[in-house]
């Protein structure tokens, strides 16, 4: 996994920006811009990430959880890093840029759009993926809410059972579509993909339709700078 600073540099060369650009958009010097892509300066608070966040129009949690790595002591850093993208561990499915991964293999395990892992601590459930909320149709008034930005671990499971929360992959219109999801189970063959959110829609598609799903067993969410483990 990278290091905030070199996501920081890779952002700006892409966007054809010099260091005095992106230093005057963030009220700052090149010096300090430099420093911080060469890693001679610590990562900058959570204030300063969302300016980086805004210039490059990056999603700012992902950033987060880089800087908050990189700013951890050295003694668990590496620890730190592993958890959240080392190789070997439980693949990352997908990133906010991205959008959901929606295609399978010959063998029905779904591909993934990042290049990251999870190295998870011992659980007492099985985790086989982990993918990334990318919007806001999950974020509940009560009980279960995740929020853009939140990653949820995945289970395989056998079949889709009423009222649980799956990573869903299926056809519609044509399309095929990923989405994290409430299924409720209906007469007549009919599924229904309930977002918690009440400004979004649920859609309502067959069990033909579904070719994936995977039970979301857990989350990682981040605030301010620090990552919560919790089960669902």
């Amino acid at each position: 996994m990278s290091s905030f600073g070199d996501l920081v540099k890779k952002l700006r060369k892409e966007r054809g920006m010099t260091l005095e650009q992106v230093a005057r958009k963030i009220g700052s010097h090149k010096g300090y811009v430099s420093g911080i892509e060469n890693g001679k300066v610590n990562p900058p608070s959570v204030k300063f990430i969302r300016k980086f966040a805004r210039i490059f129009q990056y999603d700012e949690k992902d950033m987060v959880r880089m800087a908050t790595v990189d700013k951890a002591p050295a003694l668990v850093r590496d620890e730190f890093r592993s958890a959240l993208g080392a190789d070997g561990g439980v693949p990352l499915l997908n990133t906010i840029e991205t959008g959901y991964a929606t295609e399978l293999s010959s063998d029905g395990r779904p591909k993934a759009v990042a290049s990251q892992s999870l190295r998870l601590p011992p659980l007492r459930v099985d985790v086989h993926y982990a993918a990334t909320v990318c919007d806001a149709s999950m974020e509940g008034s009560d009980g279960l809410s995740l929020t853009k930005g939140d990653i949820v671990l995945l289970a395989s499971a056998k079949k889709l059972t009423s009222g649980g929360v799956f990573y869903v992959i299926y056809r519609q219109k044509g399309a095929r579509r990923g989405a994290v999801r409430q299924v409720i189970l209906e007469p007549n063959d009919r599924v229904i993909l309930q977002p918690l959110s009440r400004e979004v829609a649920a859609e309502s598609i067959t069990h033909d339709d579904v070719d994936a799903f995977f039970r979301v067993v857990g989350r990682i969410a981040v605030f301010e700078g620090s990552a919560v483990n919790s089960a669902v």
